[in-house]
């Protein structure tokens, strides 16, 4: 009786890979913050620290990712045959919209208009960060789709989830699209 009544208070396998890409958007877009802030003054402020308001673009930059990938709704942790080209734009999108949340926060106007080209000039002017950006995007997309399977099986009833049941889709469709 204890097991049926047993309360499950911890978050799902799903619910922590979804916090782990945001978790990972927002530690990268703090890092491409960073990265902004360095360029100001020719790394001067790795000799004397970062103000007040350089550390608020890093921080701006953090909630821009996480807020992108807020709004990327699923464009993002999608799997099939068509998912790549959906995710690569989705991964671009993010990324492209969380540099202008990240400059209006930081920035109004000005900050709007140049964070996405900073953005990209920084991204096209390090190879390795382009590597790092890639494995990133990757990271949060296998997070993503871990998410997203196990909210999808919770509307999926147990009888269509068995491998040779003649109700399910594959059974009923096979042969006829191919």
């Amino acid at each position: 009786m204890t097991a049926r009544t047993r309360i499950r208070t911890g978050p799902t396998e799903g619910q922590r890979a979804r916090l782990l890409a945001f978790l990972i958007t927002g530690l990268f877009g703090m890092i491409m913050g960073y990265l902004a802030v360095l360029r100001f003054d020719d790394g001067a402020q790795l000799a004397q620290g970062l103000n007040w308001y350089e550390t608020w673009i890093v921080i701006a930059a953090g909630v821009g990712g996480v807020s992108a990938l807020w709004l990327a709704g699923d464009r993002v942790g999608q799997h099939g045959p068509w998912a790549t080209p959906r995710v690569v734009a989705g991964m671009i999108w993010v990324s492209l919209v969380g540099a202008i949340i990240a400059g209006t926060l930081a920035l109004p106007v000005y900050g709007t208009m140049f964070a996405p080209f900073t953005l990209v000039v920084t991204l096209l002017t390090s190879p390795l960060l382009v590597l790092f950006w890639t494995a990133c995007m990757a990271a949060v997309h296998l997070c993503m789709v871990t998410y997203r399977s196990e909210r999808d099986s919770v509307f999926t009833p147990k009888r269509l989830t068995q491998p040779d049941c003649p109700d399910s889709l594959p059974i009923r469709v096979r042969g006829r699209f191919g």
